[in-house]
């Protein structure tokens, strides 16, 4: 079994390794204000994680779709069921790609508090174990994509 099959196969309510999903490289993660989909702040200064790896793959794209089109919407999912994103976007650049960032789970990152969430807060910096670059074209079925009107080249 390789690194990402054993990622992608971890039992996501009892987690091993935690992910973020990033469309940058980083070295090392920070806590910082986050916002929902609705583009409202989180009450904590965190940095976000999930347990599902699909999720933090969603993650890795969101901010690239929404540099390349004026009008988007999101839903992004924290309970592990399919769709995990269903979004609307007129372009998708065609090598759409991000970063999954992979860490240890340990005692000092917290679940929140919600029933059957992925969603994980970490108050201190992170260093990654492992860093997987994702492309869109790899994991579109596990996206909801509500519009499919047009390519950007």
């Amino acid at each position: 079994m390789t690194k990402i099959d054993e990622y992608q196969s971890q039992n996501i309510f009892e987690p091993k390794y935690l992910f973020h999903g990033s469309p940058v490289e980083i070295e090392q993660l920070e806590p910082k204000q986050s916002y929902d989909d609705k583009n409202i702040e989180n009450e904590d200064n965190a940095i976000f994680l999930t347990s599902y790896f699909f999720t933090a793959v969603a993650y890795s794209f969101r901010n690239k779709i929404k540099e390349f089109n004026n009008h988007y919407s999101f839903s992004i999912n924290n309970n592990g069921e399919l769709p995990v994103m269903s979004f609307e976007a007129d372009n998708l650049p065609d090598e759409l790609y991000g970063y999954v960032y992979v860490f240890e789970k340990d005692d000092s990152i917290v679940r929140d508090n919600r029933q059957n969430t992925t969603q994980y807060r970490c108050f201190h910096n992170l260093k990654p174990i492992d860093v997987i670059k994702v492309y869109y074209n790899d994991y579109m079925q596990y996206f909801e994509r509500k519009n499919e009107q047009s390519k950007l080249k």
